[in-house]
C-alpha cells in the first residue's frame, strides 16, 4: 500500500525543526525524516552552549518540533512551557518514556507523542502524516468545505446520498453548493437531477491549467434549485490513475474557491484521483449496509483511510443506508467492528428512492415529510455545522495512554 502515500495535499510542505544536544542523534533523526515520502523541509538546531530554549530567536515557526531530550530535560521542557500554547508548535519528544516525570512534563509542554531510542520510524512517520493532515485542514478554512461520499461496497447508495445531501445543502441550508461526479467512466450522477451535461469533469481536467472562475462555469450544469453539478459524460472518459495528481488538486482548489460546499461522489476505487479528494475532504461519508460482506469491506476501507491516508476519525461519518432494525447485522455490530466515532442511519424506503430516481427529482421533493427525507436533511445539517469541525486529539490520547498504562 506504500504507493498510496505520495503527496496529494496541494503542494503543502511540512516544516520540521529538530533540536538536540547530541549531533549523532540529530543526524539520525534527520535521516529517518528524510525517508518520509512527503519530503518535509527540515530545520536543525544543534545546541551546545547556546540557548536552551529550542524555539529561541527562530525566523519562522515550524509545523512540528522534534525535541531530543538530554540530561537537562527539565530545563528544556520548562523553556517550552514559557511559550503560550498558541505560540508553540506541536511537539514530538524523544526521550526516556519510562520516566513518568518526563512524560508528565512533556504533556504539559504540548507534546503530541513520545518516542524512545531506538526510534520507531513507523511511529515517527505516522506523527508526520497527522501533523501534515492538520496543516492542510487549517489551510482549507478560507475556502469551501469538501464532503466526500464513498461506498464501502458497490451499490450501497453513495450516489443517492451525495446527490441529495448536495441538494439539501443548497436549498435547506442556503449554501452555494457544487456536486461533483468522480466516476469518469460510468458516472450518471447528473441524471439523478434530470440533468444532461454537455461538458464533464474529464473535459475540465484537460484544460485545468487554463481554468478560471469564468471558464469553470462552462463545465457546470445548473439545477433549478441553484445547485451546480460538475458531471460525467460519455464524450470523454478517463481510465483509473490516468489523471495526474496535480490536475485533480488544481481542479479541487478552483472549485472550492467558488462554492461554500463541494460534495464529491467517489467511485469505489482508491486510486490517486480518489486519494486527492479524500485528503482534501473536511468530511468523508462511508456508506455501508447491514450485511457481513459490506461490513468486511468497510473494515478494509476504514483501515486504508486511517492507516494509509492518515484520515482522522473525527472526519469520518459512517452512514448505514437502507437501515433495518430487524437486520441480523445490527448498528452496534457495525460500530464495534469499525470502531467508528460518528454513525448515522438512513431509513430503508425503497419506494421513495425508486420514485426519486425514475423522476430525476430529489427525495425531499418526492416525499418531503418521509423519514428518509428527514434523516438526509439532518445529516447535511451536521456536515455543514460550524461547531462540527474535527478535533485533533489522536496523538495526545496515545501519549496519555502510555503515561497512564491505558
Amino acid at each position: 500500500m506504500d504507493n498510496f502515500s505520495s503527496s496529494n495535499r496541494a503542494q503543502i510542505q511540512l516544516k520540521v525543526l529538530i533540536s538536540s544536544r547530541t549531533q549523532s542523534d540529530l543526524d539520525l533523526i534527520e535521516t529517518l525524516i528524510g525517508e518520509f515520502d512527503e519530503q518535509p523541509r527540515i530545520m536543525k538546531r544543534f545546541v551546545s552552549n547556546g540557548h536552551i530554549d529550542p524555539l529561541y530567536d527562530l525566523d519562522e515557526m515550524p509545523d512540528l518540533l522534534i525535541l531530543n531530550l538530554s540530561k537537562h530535560w527539565q530545563g528544556e521542557l520548562d523553556e517550552l512551557l514559557n511559550h503560550s500554547a498558541a505560540n508553540r508548535p506541536p511537539v514530538l519528544v524523544v526521550g526516556d518514556q519510562h520516566n513518568p516525570e518526563i512524560m508528565r512534563k512533556a504533556m504539559q509542554a504540548g507534546a503530541r507523542d513520545f518516542l524512545n531510542f531506538p526510534i520507531n520510524q513507523v511511529e515517527l512517520h505516522k506523527t508526520l502524516k497527522q501533523i501534515s493532515r492538520e496543516k492542510q485542514q487549517a489551510q482549507l478554512i478560507d475556502s469551501g468545505h469538501l464532503t466526500a461520499v464513498i461506498n464501502a461496497k458497490g451499490g450501497s447508495g453513495a450516489s443517492m446520498l451525495a446527490c441529495n445531501l448536495a441538494y439539501l445543502m443548497q436549498t435547506n441550508s442556503n449554501q452555494h453548493t457544487i456536486l461533483m461526479d468522480l466516476d469518469m467512466q460510468f458516472g450518471s450522477l447528473a441524471e439523478y437531477l434530470n440533468l444532461k451535461p454537455e461538458n464533464g469533469i474529464a473535459d475540465a481536467l484537460k484544460v485545468v491549467d487554463e481554468l478560471d472562475e469564468t471558464a469553470l462555469t462552462a463545465y457546470l450544469v445548473k439545477h433549478k434549485s441553484g445547485l451546480q453539478v460538475l458531471g460525467s459524460t460519455t464524450n470523454t472518459i478517463r481510465m483509473p490513475n490516468q489523471t495526474p495528481e496535480q490536475q485533480i488538486n488544481r481542479l479541487l482548489k478552483m472549485v472550492l474557491k467558488n462554492c461554500n460546499q463541494l460534495v464529491v461522489d467517489l467511485p469505489r476505487m482508491i486510486d490517486r484521483t480518489a486519494i486527492a479528494v479524500l485528503q482534501n475532504a473536511s468530511r468523508i461519508v462511508v456508506v455501508v449496509q447491514q450485511d457481513l460482506i459490506n461490513v468486511r469491506d468497510a473494515i478494509h476501507m476504514m483501515h486504508i483511510l486511517r492507516n494509509e491516508l492518515a484520515i482522522l476519525d473525527d472526519q469520518i461519518i459512517v452512514a448505514v443506508n437502507r437501515f433495518d432494525k430487524k437486520a441480523a447485522v445490527s448498528v452496534k455490530d457495525i460500530e464495534e467492528s469499525l470502531k467508528v466515532k460518528h454513525l448515522v442511519t438512513i431509513p430503508n424506503d425503497y419506494r421513495t428512492s425508486i420514485e426519486s430516481l425514475n423522476k430525476g427529482e430529489p427525495i425531499s421533493v418526492v416525499a418531503k415529510r418521509s423519514a428518509l427525507s428527514r434523516s438526509l436533511n439532518q445529516l447535511q445539517a451536521d456536515l455543514i455545522r460550524p461547531d462540527n469541525e474535527p478535533v485533533h486529539r489522536g496523538a495526545l490520547t496515545n501519549l496519555f495512554s502510555r503515561l497512564t498504562g491505558g
